[in-house]
């Protein structure tokens, strides 16, 4: 899975994302910073990213995925 096509549908499915990519081959890390975490807990920003991914997960095409989230202006 190649680092755009995380960034985009992370960018599709969350509202006002800001998606920073690092990373190679199946194993990527991004910094997601968008106002739709206002009001969650870590544990449920980090899925709400993760489960985007999750048929990826599955069929091994996406091996790892370290992902930090952060609300504007933090």
């Amino acid at each position: 899975m190649s680092p755009d096509l995380i960034k985009d549908r992370i960018q599709a499915q969350i509202a006002n994302a800001q998606v920073e990519m690092s990373g190679a081959e199946c194993n990527f890390a991004v910094i997601v910073t968008s106002d739709s975490f206002e009001g969650k807990s870590p544990l449920q920003r980090h899925r709400m990213v993760n489960d985007l991914f999750k048929t990826e997960f599955e069929s091994g095409a996406l091996h790892a995925l370290s992902i930090k989230t952060l609300l504007p202006g933090s």
